[in-house]
């Protein structure tokens, strides 16, 4: 799912989740509702898009650290 989907749920029943470190990087690559395009948009605009939209994006480290398996 595309975080800018958040823009959809006028009823707050979806909590954003975030990947701690996808926000490592300055500038974020997202499909904007259509799955042929990719917009880029900064970290901070991001979470400042979702807070306007009523979702406050939950920070959490979800994705496998391949360098601590090896």
């Amino acid at each position: 799912m595309t975080p800018f989907g958040a823009i959809n749920d006028k009823d707050g029943r979806v909590t954003v989740v975030l990947d701690e470190a996808l926000l490592e990087n300055a500038v974020l690559n997202h499909h904007p509702l259509v799955n042929t395009k990719t917009t880029s948009i900064r970290r901070e605009d991001l979470i400042a898009f979702l807070k306007a939209t009523g979702h406050e994006p939950r920070i959490l480290a979800v994705s496998l650290d391949t360098a601590a398996s090896e």
